[in-house]
This record gives C-alpha cells, sequence and structure tokens, in this order.
C-alpha cells in the first residue's frame, strides 16, 4: 500500500528504530535539553496514550501498527486522552488560537480543515515548548509528500486518464494557494508549509464529534458520499475513522461549520482498509477516545481501520494510495451524454426528438443524472437509471406520467437501458487504455507516481468490467424470466 499520508508518516528518519511500542509500562524518560522535543512514544507516555498491544512500524517493508500480542475481538487496544488531541472543538466560540497567523476575522471565515491545518502549523513552529510537540515530531515532513498528487506535473496526471480526479486535483492545489495568500503577509508561511499542514489534516483528521448513549447504537451501513468533478475534493472531504462515536460521517462540512475535527495521535497511525471492524468511540468518563477491536488480531499482524466508504478517487487524492478491489470505487461517467448522443440514430430516430427526450429530462431535474452519474461495479443511481428510461423509454411511456419511469415499466425498456449503460463501459474502458492486468504488471516496475495512476485505471477498469457483465447478467436472467429483475 503506497500510503504518502498515513503509512508513510511513520517513516524511519522521523522515528529512532523500525519498531516502536507504546506501552503501560515505559521506562521514564531520560533527561533531555529543553529545546528538544520528546520522541512520540516518551511524549505518549506521558501524556496517558495506552496502546500496550501495538508497536508502530516504519520499516521500509511495512509501515504501520501491528499486534505485538494476540488481540481479543472486543478488546480496547487504543486509548487517546482528548487533552492530547489537537482538537477544534476546544476553541469554539472563542477567537483564534493562532493569531499570530490567523487573525480572528479570517479564523472564523475558515473552513474546518483550514483551520486545523493552520492551527498545526502554529504548533509546529513553537518547538518543543508546543503542548503536541512530541507528536508533530513524528509526523511526515514535506519530504513526504513529493509523490502526492498535489506534487504532479500536468502530463502525470493526465496519465491517470480519468479527467474527474484531476480536476479536483487542480482545484484543490488553487484552493490552497487562494488561502496562501489570505494569510497576513508578517507572518512569513509558505505555500509549501500550508500545503504540508493541509495535506496532513486533510490525510490524518477524525470527527470528535460526541455521541450520547442513544446515539452510540450500532451504526448503520456506511455511505458513500458523491463526487463532483472538479468539486469532488470538497464534496468529500475526509473523516478518516468517520464512525467515531458510532455516528455515521456528517454531511460535507460549511465554510461555518461547528469545528468537530481533531487530529488524534496514535490513532491516526493506522493504515486503512475497508474492511476493518476495528471502531473508535468516545468515553466521556476517561474524556478519551477508546479503538476497540471488531475482531481477533495475530500476533504479528496489521492492525486496520477503515478510514470510511472511500473510492479510490478519494483514497488517491487525499491519502496517496490505491486500494486495490475497493468496495466503495465508483467511475464519475463523463461523457455518458456525449455517448447517448452519438447512438441518436439508432435510439431516438431523429435529432429533434432526442433533443425533446433531453428537454423532458431538464424538465424532471435530471440533467446531472446523466452528465454526472456515478457508476458502481452494481449499476448507476436511482435517477440515472430514471433519466434514461426517460430518454430510451417507447413513445407511449414517455407520453404518460414520467414519474412512473423511476422504476422499470416494460423489460424492452430496461434493456435499451442496460444495453446505453454496457456501451458506456466499453468505451470508456478502452478510452483509459490497456487491459487491466497489464496496468497492475507495469505498476509494480514503475515509479510511484506512475505506479499510482496505473493502480487508479485498473481500479477503473474493473469496475466498469464488472457492471459491464453485471448488466449482461441480468439482461440474460430477465429474458429467460421474461420479467425485469433486479440490478
Amino acid at each position: 500500500m503506497l500510503a504518502l499520508a498515513v503509512a508513510a508518516a511513520l517513516s524511519a528518519g522521523l522515528l529512532s528504530s523500525p519498531h516502536r511500542r507504546l506501552t503501560a509500562r515505559a521506562p521514564a524518560p531520560a533527561a533531555r535539553a529543553p529545546a528538544e522535543a520528546p520522541p512520540f512514544e516518551e511524549w505518549a507516555y506521558a501524556r496517558g496514550i495506552l496502546a500496550s498491544k501495538l508497536f508502530i512500524s516504519d520499516a521500509d517493508a511495512l509501515r504501520g501498527v501491528l499486534a505485538v500480542e494476540p488481540i481479543a475481538a472486543g478488546e480496547e487496544i487504543c486509548v487517546v486522552p482528548r487533552p492530547c488531541c489537537l482538537d477544534l472543538a476546544s476553541a469554539e466560540g472563542g477567537g483564534s488560537p493562532i493569531a499570530e497567523l490567523v487573525p480572528t476575522a479570517l479564523w472564523s471565515e475558515l473552513r474546518w480543515f483550514e483551520r486545523l491545518g493552520m492551527w498545526l502549523l502554529a504548533e509546529r513552529r513553537r518547538g518543543s515548548s508546543s503542548v503536541v510537540s512530541g507528536y508533530i515530531g513524528y509526523l511526515p515532513g514535506p519530504q513526504e509528500f513529493a509523490d502526492a498528487p498535489l506534487a504532479w506535473s500536468e502530463s502525470e496526471l493526465a496519465e491517470l486518464r480519468y479527467p474527474p480526479l484531476a480536476a479536483a486535483i487542480r482545484e484543490q492545489a488553487e484552493e490552497l494557494r487562494r488561502l496562501h495568500a489570505r494569510l497576513p503577509a508578517e507572518a512569513g508561511v509558505t505555500l509549501e508549509e500550508v500545503t504540508w499542514a493541509q495535506q496532513l489534516v486533510l490525510s490524518r483528521a477524525f470527527s470528535s464529534r460526541i455521541a450520547t448513549p442513544e446515539e452510540a447504537a450500532p451504526p448503520p451501513p456506511p455511505r458513500a458520499e458523491p463526487m463532483g468533478g472538479a468539486k469532488a475534493w470538497l464534496s468529500a472531504l475526509p473523516l478518516v475513522g468517520g464512525m467515531v462515536s458510532g455516528q455515521p460521517p456528517p454531511p460535507p462540512p460549511s465554510a461555518m461549520d461547528s469545528m468537530e475535527m481533531a487530529m488524534m495521535p496514535m490513532l491516526d497511525a493506522l493504515n486503512h482498509k475497508s474492511s476493518a471492524t476495528a471502531t473508535c468511540a468516545f468515553d466521556a468518563e476517561r474524556n478519551a477516545f477508546v479503538l476497540t477491536a471488531g475482531a481477533a488480531v495475530r500476533k504479528g499482524e496489521q492492525v486496520y481501520l477503515s478510514y470510511g466508504a472511500k473510492s479510490n478517487d478519494e483514497l488517491l487524492q487525499l491519502f496517496g494510495f490505491v486500494e486495490e478491489n475497493n468496495p466503495h470505487e465508483t467511475f464519475l461517467a463523463i461523457g455518458l451524454d456525449e455517448h447517448i448522443a452519438s447512438q441518436c440514430a439508432n435510439l431516438f430516430g431523429s435529432q429533434s426528438e432526442m433533443e425533446r427526450r433531453l428537454a423532458l429530462v431538464g424538465q424532471l431535474g435530471l440533467e446531472e443524472a446523466i452528465f454526472a452519474a456515478e457508476l458502481t461495479a452494481k449499476g448507476a443511481p436511482p435517477r440515472t437509471m430514471h433519466a434514461l428510461r426517460v430518454l430510451v423509454g417507447s413513445a407511449k411511456e414517455v407520453e404518460g406520467d414520467l414519474s412512473l419511469l423511476s422504476s422499470p415499466q416494460s423489460l424492452a425498456t430496461e434493456e435499451r437501458v442496460w444495453g446505453v449503460l454496457r456501451s458506456y463501459c466499453k468505451v470508456a474502458r478502452s478510452v483509459m487504455g490497456g487491459s487491466r492486468k497489464l496496468d497492475l504488471k507495469e505498476a509494480q516496475t514503475k515509479a510511484p507516481r506512475r505506479a499510482m495512476a496505473l493502480q487508479l485505471r485498473a481500479e477503473k477498469k474493473r469496475l466498469l468490467s464488472e457492471l459491464e457483465s453485471r448488466l449482461q447478467l441480468i439482461q440474460t436472467r430477465s429474458r429467460k424470466a421474461k420479467k425485469v429483475l433486479p440490478l
């Protein structure tokens, strides 16, 4: 896993040995010069962080958190006192806690991730006098983000062959430049510093929302956030471990959000796996965040945490890696409208009829369902299916109540809808070039940036191929059953 943000945070240059274990009985710290920040494990022990069965591995072959002893399902494996965290909630309702960098007037206008990033930067500048100096000392420096997508050239972004993600990365870079330009010149903050802080926050921040006992019930299934082209990075901002307090991730925060976000030492060292079952909740009595194992972990195995239902667009842009066989993968169907128009003669018979059908889609407020359809391996969103049925439905269906087309009305129309989606999948896969197997093979031998682009392309092709096969299968079964079967 090419985690530039989470796994690479534990680089060999930041800790003094390949394996660092946090125990409940750490040795007393040796005396050191006042100006020198303590190492992370010493700082963590002094601040009350407990993780006696875990150690942080920063060896080149494996960067993450491993179990040093067997862990039972339901066992607490890490306790992080809230005062150890850089918690925006502690600054809520007051002025800027870092007026030397961000005046209160500006602070009040910043979004949560901008506030938290600037606060992190201010603490870094304070050095050993910062209350979180030991934590900041183990965070990755700017050099650790050298291959992050924000650093890619235009030609490297083109290697993604996926314009929505490239556009989102460009917009993120522009947002960083705008944020930097708003800071007081006398603060002497560089664009590199702003970029470093924002990358850390966007890849490591947790929700610090506290649940009531009623809210702490088992959470509903995670939901994927919609992507929106160049706005993708804003509409799907990360909530690492977004199930903190047993709650689903809240909606994307506004500029005046309630600041329930925090940087949580140790917890942010865990790598991501979509299938991870560990959960994080707040213990009010201890005033601490507690990580609990959802399943048994054997000695020597890596302990994972799910960052939430993240597509590879989000994982690559914000965390710097691609998850193979990601169950939350999506494909923004750019060009679906043009693809439909290219089949005008077969689908509509005339240009005027196509334009009439498109106008009907507009009247229903479904234009975006076509222009920005987000496909998964299991199908298209209900609104997209509705719009497609309006476009390719029979004359009788289209002359009637169009709201009825939000669900299947005939096998013939559904077959045309499936056919449009299948042909689009084929074209999109072809545009991305080569086969998935070749992409994965080449990714093993290429430089990091090229490898990540190839891995992303491979995952997009997997989704398109699986969706195409699923559509073909459901069509065959539906024909046999002589009725529309659910996709």
